[in-house]
């Protein structure tokens, strides 16, 4: 299966696969979370917000995003240090139009203090803000000639270190908290810190070098489908049915956000199994999925700035303005599906045909 030279350097179209059905689920999820939080009725939501983004959601999209870096042609770490700067940037914009802009207008609006203070959460620390420390991180790492296995071991080291400082580090200052809140658990806005969630992209990077020198992808994946097969359906039983105080992300949603190793490396598994699925339903898709696939993986950024708009805009209206609430699921469906058509086609028109 493996060569001892790169042999494997091309377009890798199950990760493309992984990033797009990522970001279809994130958006989905977000829409559940902000909008239809009446969601516990319906089995479809409640999969996909418990069970798929606690298991294959930004997990899957950080291994992708590490196993993209590894698979760049410039992976100089003047560069990577550059694309991190560059996605602080990037968030600052997206946080002011997702918070600070509609928040304050409804503010002016209504005199709703609660508005007013929620704009604050333009600082708040979110995947975006995880990217572009992890950039730095890895620019950094680079820097001093770590290889691929290398900076998986650190990985884990830092979520060890990342579990025995949950929530200990409290300075009483909100904006303190929230800087903290990029690297460690605070009880400020702090999702995704670096110690818990970097393991995820670090693996990504392993696992795209591996990658590199597979001379049979088919007998590759085959090998991994049926072990990590297992483990995954073992894991997500025990984790979600048996009651036990060892796995604790889709019983607990708040560990989630301070990843534990237990679970991080389960995690692992259980989305290395996920690439083998996506890799033969990929084999199977026409040239226009292909494409289709192509547009949305290729265009992860954006979707992701664009839906958070939308979705934040959306939900600030429904419950300020009009004082509405989603409670059905055809409406929830609806919603949804208007969505994704609203933030792709703009996104096509906009960056395709303007820029």
């Amino acid at each position: 299966m493996l060569s001892n030279e790169l042999v494997n350097t091309g377009r890798q179209k199950e990760i493309d696969l992984v990033k797009a059905i990522s970001i279809i689920g994130m958006i989905i999820c977000h829409v559940i979370e902000e909008i239809y939080t009446s969601y516990k009725g319906d089995p479809f939501a409640v999969y996909i917000r418990e069970y798929g983004n606690q298991i294959i959601g930004a997990q899957a999209f950080m291994i992708a995003m590490g196993i993209g870096i590894t698979y760049s042609r410039k992976i100089d770490w003047k560069l990577l240090l550059e694309r991190g700067v560059n996605l602080f940037f990037i968030v600052m914009l997206l946080n002011l139009a997702r918070y600070a802009l509609p928040d304050l207008l409804v503010f002016l609006y209504t005199g709703d203090i609660f508005y007013r203070k929620t704009a604050f959460l333009t600082f708040s620390s979110d995947i975006m803000q995880f990217a572009g420390v992890t950039f730095l991180l890895i620019g950094i790492l680079k820097y001093f000639h770590f290889s691929e296995l290398k900076i998986f071991l650190t990985s884990i080291l830092m979520n060890i270190i990342g579990m025995l400082t949950v929530f200990k580090i409290n300075t009483g200052s909100y904006p303190l908290d929230q800087f903290f809140g990029l690297f460690f658990s605070t009880k400020s806005e702090s999702f995704f810190p670096l110690f818990h969630w970097f393991i995820f992209p670090a693996f990504g990077m392993y696992f795209g070098y591996l990658l590199k020198y597979v001379n049979d992808k088919k007998k590759f994946y085959l090998t991994l489908l049926i072990p990590t097969g297992i483990i995954t359906i073992t894991y997500v039983y025990v984790a979600a049915c048996v009651n036990q105080s060892y796995f604790r992300v889709i019983q607990d949603l708040n560990s989630f956000n301070y990843m534990n190793i237990k679970d991080a490396l389960m995690h692992l598994v259980c989305n290395t199994f996920h690439i083998c699925v996506c890799f033969y339903i990929v084999g199977l898709f026409s040239e226009k999925k292909t494409k289709a696939v192509n547009f949305i993986s290729g265009n992860i950024n954006r979707f992701y700035c664009v839906q958070w708009i939308l979705i934040s805009s959306l939900e600030t209206i429904f419950s300020a303005v009009f004082a509405y609430e989603v409670t059905k699921g055809y409406e929830f469906y609806l919603l949804t599906l208007q969505i994704f058509v609203i933030i792709t086609r703009n996104i096509h028109f906009f960056f395709f045909y303007i820029l």
